[in-house]
């Protein structure tokens, strides 16, 4: 029976994540899986992802524009990027240990753990009937595999969303507050100034 996976495969040259984009393909072609969107990133030094090439099974619409891919590659150069101590600051949803998050087998965590920075890589979602084919065509170009179920990702990305959106609600909250505050300082301020003036006590 098939199984639907988001399998990631990291190389250390983009060119050679490129080549592995084009076997995916031609895999699919030959009917030996079933390529449903595919990326080509890279992360930098700083732990930024950036897409190098995309390619999708259903028209002309780019990755980017709200498939699976496209919000798993938004997650995983952002939040998840940060949780493993790729950048500076919280996760959506509250601060998190990095080294919990190292040693983390959640979908989301494991695949973004999977292009470190300097590491370029395919992120593709793919049907596929035997998991042999991908490993050994990608093993001959010298790519590390790793592969979650759709299903866990999805709902990883669904509880990633909520928190982000959680996580949004309490930062204008914050930010109320501190206007608030701001300006009730300001104005005891005034107040002080205006009574020193008028040399009322």
């Amino acid at each position: 029976m098939a199984q639907e996976n988001v399998v990631v495969v990291r190389f250390t040259e983009p060119d050679k994540a490129k080549e592995a984009l084009t076997v995916l393909k031609q895999c699919d072609k030959e009917g030996r899986i079933s390529l449903e969107s595919a990326a080509v990133v890279e992360r930098t030094s700083k732990g930024d992802l950036r897409m190098l090439d995309e390619w999708e099974n259903v028209g002309p619409v780019g990755i980017a524009g709200g498939s699976l891919l496209g919000m798993l590659i938004g997650v995983l150069g952002g939040p998840v990027g940060v949780l493993l101590g790729w950048g500076a600051g919280a996760v959506v949803g509250g601060s998190f240990d990095v080294d919990r998050a190292t040693e983390s087998d959640e979908a989301l965590t494991v695949l973004a753990r999977a292009i470190p920075p300097g590491a370029a890589g395919v992120v593709a979602s793919i049907e596929e009937p035997a998991v042999e084919v991908v490993d050994a065509e990608m093993g001959m170009l010298g790519g590390e595999v790793t592969r979650r179920s759709v299903v866990d990702v999805v709902a990883e990305l669904g509880a990633a969303h909520e928190a982000a959106a959680v996580a949004a609600r309490e930062a204008r909250r914050t930010v109320r507050e501190q206007r608030k505050a701001d300006m009730h300082a300001d104005l005891t301020d005034n107040v002080v100034k205006l009574k020193e003036k008028l040399h009322v006590s």
